[in-house]
C-alpha cells in the first residue's frame, strides 16, 4: 500500500468521524436540551433523536458521493442488500444475538428472582416486525453504511483487524453519550462504563462477521438489526429509575467473553493485514 493511499484512507476517516459526530451530536444535543427542560421548541426530544441517529449514514454516502459521484452511492447502496450469503451465516447472525441475550435475561431471573415483563416472548409473531423495524428504523441501516460500510475497509486498509476493531469500537461507542442524558431512552437506565466495554465486543464480532463474509455489508446490518432485536425479546433492563439493569452487567461480561473467544480461536486473524483486499473492497462497493 503506497503512503498516497494511506493518506487518502486516513483523511477519509477523519471526514467521516468529523462529519458523523457533528451531524449526530447537533441533533442530540438538541435532545439533551429538551430532555433536560432548558429549551422547548413545542417537539419531543425523540425527534432531534432519530434525525441524529442517520449521522453516519449521512456521513458515509456524502463522501462516497464526494468522490465518486451518484453511480457510486447508488452502488454503495445496493451494497448493503446482498442478500445471498451461506445459509449458516443467516442461522448464525440471527440466532447467536438471541441466545446471548437470553443467557444474561436467565442468569438475571435465576440470581436475582426478577420477573421482567417480555411482550416479545408472550406474543412471537411480533419478532418478524420488530426485526424489520430494527432493520431500517431502529439503527441497522441508519448506522452500518457508516461503520462498517465506510470507516471498517479504510481502517482495515492501514490497521489490523485488532486495532481497527478497537478504535471503531471506542469511537461507535462514544457517539452514543448524548443518549445517556435523555430521559426515557434506553441507554439513560445503562452504565456507560458497561456500555462501552459492550461496544467495543460488538465492534470485534462485527469485523469478523464482515470479513469471514467476504466483507458483505449486508451481514453487518443484519446483525445490528438482530442484536437490537434480541435486546428486545430478552430485555436487559428496566426502564424505570432504580430498577434492575443487572442483566445488562451479565451481557457486558458474556459478549466480552464471546470476542475474547474469537480472538483466543482466531490469534492469526486478527493480527494478519487485509490491506489489499480492503482496497479492492472499497473499490467494488464504491466506485
Amino acid at each position: 500500500m503506497t503512503n498516497d493511499s494511506k493518506q487518502k484512507a486516513t483523511a477519509a476517516l477523519t471526514a467521516f468521524f468529523l462529519l458523523t459526530f457533528t451531524f449526530t451530536w447537533f441533533f442530540w444535543i438538541f435532545a439533551v436540551l429538551i430532555s433536560l427542560n432548558i429549551i422547548g421548541l413545542g417537539l419531543p426530544a425523540m425527534v432531534p433523536v432519530v434525525i441524529g441517529a442517520h449521522g453516519p449514514l449521512v456521513a458515509s454516502f456524502w463522501l462516497v458521493y464526494k468522490e465518486n459521484g451518484l453511480s457510486g452511492a447508488k452502488k454503495f447502496l445496493r451494497a448493503g442488500f446482498r442478500l445471498r450469503m451461506k445459509p449458516a451465516w443467516w442461522i448464525a447472525i440471527l440466532a447467536v444475538p438471541a441466545l446471548l441475550a437470553g443467557v444474561a435475561f436467565w442468569i438475571n431471573i435465576s440470581i436475582n428472582s426478577f420477573q421482567p415483563e417480555t411482550p416479545l416472548l408472550d406474543q412471537p409473531l411480533l419478532i418478524i416486525p420488530m426485526l424489520l423495524f430494527m432493520f431500517f428504523l431502529g439503527g441497522s441501516f441508519q448506522e452500518e453504511f457508516g461503520w462498517r460500510g465506510f470507516a471498517l475497509p479504510r481502517l482495515l486498509a492501514v490497521q489490523t483487524p485488532f486495532s481497527a476493531s478497537l478504535i471503531l469500537g471506542i469511537i461507535w461507542g462514544f457517539w452514543h453519550l448524548p443518549l445517556f442524558y435523555i430521559d426515557g431512552l434506553s441507554q439513560s437506565y445503562m452504565n456507560f462504563g458497561f456500555f462501552l466495554p459492550l461496544t467495543i465486543s460488538f465492534s470485534f464480532i462485527f469485523t469478523w462477521v464482515f470479513i469471514r463474509t467476504d466483507f458483505n455489508l449486508f451481514s453487518a446490518l443484519l446483525l445490528h438489526a438482530a442484536l437490537n432485536t434480541s435486546l428486545n425479546v430478552f430485555p436487559p433492563i428496566e426502564p424505570i429509575a432504580g430498577g434492575n439493569q443487572a442483566a445488562f452487567t451479565y451481557l457486558t461480561f458474556i459478549y466480552l467473553a464471546a470476542a475474547g473467544i474469537l480472538l483466543f480461536a482466531e490469534k492469526r486473524f486478527w493480527f494478519a493485514q487485509h490491506k489489499n483486499e480492503a482496497l479492492k473492497r472499497m473499490a467494488n462497493l464504491q466506485s
